[in-house]
C-alpha cells in the first residue's frame, strides 16, 4: 500500500494549528479577569465626595466645629446655618452644635489650645442664637489682664537719703472700672416682630400654620426657633429646615377645634390673635383654613 501524503506548506512544514490561537485567547482572558479580582481585593474603589449627613457620628462632630471656626473667621451667620442644617440633623443645627462642642470637650479636646480655640468658636456661634450646652463649663477660664503694678520699688541706694516717691495706689473702683472695660461682651440676641398674619384656603396644604422669618430687607434667616402653644402644650420648629422652601420657611400642622398661639422664645412676643382652623372652600371643594405669619427682625 502506499501512504498518502500529508498537505505541506510553502516550507514543507505541516499546516499551522488552531489550537495554540485557542489557548492564547483562553489565557488573556483569564489574565484580564485575574487582574480585575485582585484590584477589587487589593485596592476596592474607594468612595469620595460624600455629603456631610453621609459622615461617621464622629466625623460629623469634627465637621461642625469646622463650620463654627469659619463662621468666627468669616462672620457669615447665613453661610454657616445653611452648611450645619445640610447636614440634617435630627434636632435643632444650633443644639446639635451644642452637643457636638459637649461631646467633643469631654473626650479630651480640649488638652490643646487649637480644641480650646474651636470650641470657644462653637460656643460662641450657638450662644449667639439664645442656646446653651455644657461646653461652657468645660472650657478653662479666659486668663484675664491684671491691672498694672501701681507701686514703683526701688532698689536701695546709698546716694539717696530717702526713698523715691511713688504714686498713691488707684481706689478700688477705679481698679473695677479697669477690669470692667477688658471683660467681653456678650453677643447681642436678635429681636423680631409677628408683622402680618393672614388666612388661606388651599385644598393641597389644610389646617396648615406657614411661618416665616426675615430680616428688614426681606431676606429668609434660617435656624430661628418659632414656638406654638395650645392648652398645656408647645411645640418648636425651625426656619429653614425644609429643603427646597428658603431659608425663611416653617410650618405647623394644626387641628380643628383647637386654638393658638405662636411666638419666638426670647426673640419675639406673642401674636395678639390666636390662629385656629375651620371650613372653607375653593373651587367649589371644603377644605381647612391655613394661615401665613411673617416674624420681621426689628
Amino acid at each position: 500500500m502506499i501512504a498518502r501524503d500529508q498537505p505541506t506548506g510553502a516550507s514543507g512544514e505541516g499546516a499551522p494549528g488552531y489550537f495554540s490561537y485557542a489557548v492564547f485567547a483562553f489565557s488573556l482572558i483569564a489574565g484580564i479577569a485575574l487582574g480585575l479580582a485582585m484590584t477589587r481585593i487589593q485596592g476596592p474603589l474607594q468612595r469620595s465626595n460624600a455629603e456631610p449627613w453621609q459622615l461617621r457620628a464622629e466625623d460629623r462632630q469634627h465637621y461642625q466645629i469646622a463650620i463654627a471656626l469659619e463662621y468666627a473667621h468669616k462672620g457669615d451667620l447665613p453661610g454657616a446655618m445653611k452648611k450645619l442644617i445640610a447636614m440634617r440633623p435630627a434636632q435643632d443645627p444650633l443644639d446639635a452644635l451644642a452637643d457636638a462642642a459637649c461631646a467633643l470637650g469631654s473626650s479630651g479636646y480640649l488638652r490643646s489650645e487649637s480644641g480650646v480655640r474651636a470650641i470657644r468658636s462653637a460656643v460662641a456661634l450657638y450662644s449667639s442664637q439664645g442656646r446653651a450646652g455644657c461646653a461652657e463649663q468645660l472650657l478653662p477660664q479666659k486668663a484675664t489682664i491684671s491691672a498694672p503694678a501701681l507701686a514703683t520699688e526701688v532698689a536701695p541706694d546709698a546716694g539717696f537719703a530717702t526713698p523715691l516717691p511713688t504714686k498713691p495706689p488707684l481706689p478700688d473702683s477705679a481698679a473695677d472700672v479697669a477690669f470692667r472695660r477688658l471683660a467681653p461682651t456678650p453677643a447681642p440676641k436678635r429681636s423680631f416682630e409677628a408683622r402680618s398674619a393672614r388666612s388661606y384656603c388651599d385644598a393641597a396644604s389644610p389646617a396648615l400654620i406657614e411661618a416665616r422669618v426675615v430680616d428688614y430687607l426681606g431676606r429668609g434667616i434660617p435656624g430661628q426657633r418659632i414656638r406654638v402653644r395650645w392648652a398645656d402644650q408647645e411645640d418648636i420648629f425651625v426656619s429653614g429646615l425644609k429643603v427646597g422652601r428658603g431659608d425663611a420657611y416653617a410650618d405647623f400642622q394644626m387641628e380643628e377645634g383647637i386654638e393658638y398661639s405662636i411666638d419666638m422664645p426670647g426673640a419675639a412676643d406673642p401674636l395678639g390673635a390666636s390662629l385656629s382652623t375651620g371650613a372653607c372652600y375653593t373651587n367649589n371643594r371644603r377644605t381647612l383654613k391655613s394661615w401665613r405669619v411673617t416674624f420681621v427682625e426689628i
